[in-house]
């Protein structure tokens, strides 16, 4: 092949290859150089920030204390709040100690319904049979103890309610959790309202008003947040009262281990 001939007939295409070439290589000396730099540093800044979080991340001795002595003291203020603000919680309400809180649950509502409902019979009183509770057993266990702490108040008040000569406690019911609200801040604790209705048949249901009275001077609240006497029927000479309870709890962060 006669190469002057191949460069006479194709010198315009090579050239422009040839050029489209070197600006390429060009261009990119351009920009990688630049951004390599800034990999580069880039890279040494993450490795910095590493190590500046490892450092910080690690405490002395005696600020681990210090922690500790902090978050004692909040375990211990929660405590006192809860004593103040919620209802008592009764001890034989509580899931004990090494005690699955499904299985306590099971066994205290069998015997708490068989108890209480023989007793209020005895003393010629109806009660709900369902205690207000539902048909499906919780498993979890914060939805276990609101319910165990509903139930401590609907023991109380079913039984104040009967010592005062009530004919019938119906329509309990525990209602679904909630939290409340103050303008757009959310509070920590969670809510359960619970409300029955208690019926006197030629009772007066005065000594039932004035036995809640007492048990809120006592230190003993039930959580009332609303109390109606409806009008008497004359024809059954009967009155009944509604009330209204909100049992509440302050569900505990757990503590996150790494």
């Amino acid at each position: 092949m006669n190469i002057d001939a191949f460069w006479q007939a194709n010198k315009k295409y090579i050239l422009s290859v040839l050029g489209a070439v070197v600006a390429f290589f060009i261009l990119r000396s351009l920009i990688a150089g630049p951004s390599e730099d800034r990999f580069d540093s880039a890279t040494r800044s993450i490795s910095r920030s590493k190590l500046t979080a490892g450092r910080n991340a690690t405490y002395s001795a005696s600020q681990v204390r210090e922690l500790q002595a902090q978050l004692a003291a909040l375990e211990a203020n929660i405590a006192v709040l809860e004593t103040n603000s919620l209802p008592p919680f009764r001890e034989r309400f509580q899931v004990p100690p090494g005690v699955a809180p499904a299985q306590h649950y099971l066994a205290l509502t069998g015997e708490l319904r068989d108890e209480l409902i023989g007793w209020a019979l005895r003393n010629n009183c109806q009660v709900d049979e369902s205690l207000g509770l539902a048909t499906v057993s919780p498993n979890q266990p914060l939805a276990i103890e609101q319910n165990l702490r509903s139930l401590d108040v609907i023991d109380r008040a079913v039984r104040l309610a009967i010592d005062s000569g009530a004919s019938e406690v119906d329509k309990i019911r525990i209602s679904q959790q909630k939290r409340k609200r103050n303008g757009r801040n959310v509070s920590p604790l969670l809510v359960t309202p619970v409300s029955m209705e208690i019926t006197f048949q030629r009772v007066s249901v005065t000594p039932f008003l004035r036995s809640l009275l007492h048990e809120q001077r006592k230190g003993n609240p039930l959580g009332i947040v609303a109390l109606e006497v409806l009008p008497p029927n004359s024809k059954s000479v009967e009155q009944r009262v509604v009330v209204e309870f909100e049992i509440g709890i302050l569900p505990q962060v757990e503590e996150e281990v790494n």
